[in-house]
């Protein structure tokens, strides 16, 4: 078997020969293209390779036809040579570089070619013994510069993107610092924080103010800043603690609509509007949109969609995958809201079952009466079963029983609250589930999932998969592709058979809100409920905190097009009751 090409190696791959041509000078639209096509990749929540087989390449934004080609080749012999063509007299080490806030192609490229540097750390020690500053085009002012920013890369790792749920509450507390001053009338994010896209590289916001400057001096006073990069009459920027980059725009409220919908974007869902935009006659900017010389300015984005004739588009839907067209002949799906939202049944306590895997770090009881603190009018007790490697069946079905009885003492204390009482069973490398028949008929429920072998090939955990879909004492399969953000690649999976399965069972797919997973990613929600498969929104829980998590559940299913009728914990008891074993 070749090496297999991750999303994010194919996005590093794009982000060098879009850097090679700027290095060679070559033609900026080819620049252009490989580094819009580097950010699609970054945020599709597909494996390329599993569309590249299902012949779906084209079904993702900013890939043209001569990339998809290029891609083709990388799949089917594990290199380009174009590629290769495009790289070869360029020194190696000018990619590395590329990751120091400030340093373009052309500057990576002189130093790696003039000082033999070939990483981040050459280039660190090349600074501080004054190589730099003495090369033509740099100087001691831009050394201590490239000091500064090598030493934040090697601080921060191998992090390039970060995890949507580690940069919302950082979004959160600076939009708080700028919304508490007199002169700001708005304060937004922008970009894919604002999109919801698992992944950010930065965190961008717009505020709406008569007063820019104010803005801007208060802005650099926000307690986490560790340094201002630049500030302008209306911009600033700063790198933070944690190392995450963060830009403020600022705009008057009049035009704060047309700056709020251009800069959350994306890339491609802007390019078609603004050709769209052409035919008619008009051009579209972050000031508004020019109809022959005179500008119309817009205070919100609904004003802007609307006067292009379209609804208002949510920013999580604007990825350029029909929604334009759907908002133009007014067919854009009913938008799911956490209101919507009547319970979570994946919540792990601390009751000592003696798991598999982790227990949480609350009790039943804990976990019930947060949950009614957020309304919810049921929850799921869904521990992780007792390892089959440390235990008998018999022992297992002693555990559950104990549990179970617990759970039920519960039940009859609550009772204008409901209860499931579920288990996360693991479903092993042969395809049977952990728990034996006996002890899953005890159950209200079951929820299956790969925990463990999650190398083996496409085949194997389709099977394995399929196995607990068909199983008639598993209602629910948990976080689907194994994906962890940042940390483990989803695994290949016969996605279309799998859907039509569940569809036929009646088997639920979990989107899993946990923070390093979001899983169902959003564009297999799509294929998945246009298939007719229902979807349940779980948190996967291990304390009480991680319940507030739901909101990220909620938005991997917007971004997927999700209506509340795809999603079952957006039913009342009575009907969510029917998908389990519960009367």
């Amino acid at each position: 078997m070749g090496k297999f090409f991750s999303n994010k190696d194919i996005a590093k791959l794009f982000r060098e020969i879009s850097a090679s041509y700027a290095a060679k000078g070559e033609d900026r639209f080819k620049i252009i293209a490989y580094d819009n096509a580097a950010t699609s990749v970054e945020h599709a929540t597909s494996e390329l390779k599993d569309l590249w087989e299902d012949g779906k390449l084209d079904t993702v934004p900013g890939l043209g036809k001569s990339i998809r080609g290029h891609l083709d080749e990388l799949f089917k012999t594990g290199k380009v040579k174009h590629f290769e063509d495009v790289k070869k007299d360029l020194p190696q080490g000018m990619f590395d570089l590329l990751e120091v806030g400030g340093l373009g192609p052309k500057s990576a490229y002189k130093l790696a070619k003039e000082l033999k540097i070939k990483n981040v750390d050459e280039l660190e020690n090349a600074a501080k013994s004054g190589k730099i500053g003495n090369l033509p085009g740099f100087g001691k002012k831009s050394e201590a510069e490239i000091l500064t920013a090598a030493s934040e890369v090697k601080g921060r790792g191998n992090i390039s993107r970060y995890l949507l749920t580690d940069a919302f509450p950082v979004a959160e507390r600076i939009l708080s610092h700028l919304r508490n001053h007199k002169d700001c009338e708005r304060a937004e994010p922008l970009g894919s924080l604002r999109r919801m896209v698992a992944t950010v590289g930065d965190i961008d916001i717009a505020v709406a103010s008569k007063n820019p400057k104010a803005i801007v001096d208060h802005f650099k006073k926000f307690r986490e800043i560790s340094r201002v990069l630049e500030a302008g009459p209306r911009k600033a920027s700063a790198l933070l603690q944690n190392g995450i980059r963060l830009d403020l725009m600022v705009q008057p409220a009049n035009a704060f609509g047309a700056l709020l919908q251009h800069f959350t974007g994306s890339k491609n869902h802007n390019i078609h509007l603004r050709e769209d935009a052409i035919k008619n006659g008009m051009s579209v900017s972050d000031y508004g949109i020019k109809v022959g010389k005179k500008l119309h300015e817009f205070a919100t984005e609904e004003a802007f969609y609307k006067f292009l004739k379209m609804d208002y588009i949510i920013p999580e839907m604007r990825e350029d995958t029909g929604e334009i067209e759907a908002a133009l002949g007014h067919k854009l799906p009913e938008v799911l809201d956490i209101r919507d939202i009547k319970g979570d049944i994946h919540l792990h306590s601390s009751y000592p079952i003696e798991p598999s895997h982790d227990l949480g770090k609350d009790s039943f009881e804990q976990i019930i009466k947060r949950a009614k603190e957020l309304a919810y009018e049921y929850v799921g007790l869904s521990d992780h079963s007792p390892g089959v490697s440390t235990h008998t069946k018999a022992q297992i079905i002693d555990l559950i029983k104990k549990r179970s009885h617990k759970i039920e003492q519960l039940k009859s204390s609550n009772i204008e609250f409901r209860i499931l009482n579920l288990l996360e069973i693991d479903i092993l490398t042969d395809g049977t589930l952990s728990v034996p028949e006996e002890g899953l008929k005890i159950l209200d429920g079951a929820i299956a999932g790969i925990h463990s072998s999650h190398h083996h090939d496409k085949k194997t955990i389709t099977k394995r998969m399929m196995t607990a879909i068909n199983s008639p004492y598993v209602q629910v399969i948990s976080h689907p592709t194994g994906r962890l953000l940042n940390q483990r690649e989803s695994y290949e999976a016969d996605w279309t058979k799998i859907f039509e399965a569940c569809k036929k069972t009646q088997t639920i797919l979990e989107i899993n809100a946990y923070p390093n997973r979001l899983d169902l990613p959003d564009t297999l929600v799509r294929e998945a409920i246009n298939v007719g498969v229902k979807l349940i929104i779980n948190t996967d829980s291990h304390k009480l905190e991680h319940m507030d998590n739901m909101k990220y559940g909620v938005s991997v299913a917007r971004r997927g097009w999700a209506k509340p009728k795809d999603i079952i914990n957006t039913l009342p008891w009575a009907n969510f009751r029917k998908y389990f074993n519960v009367t």
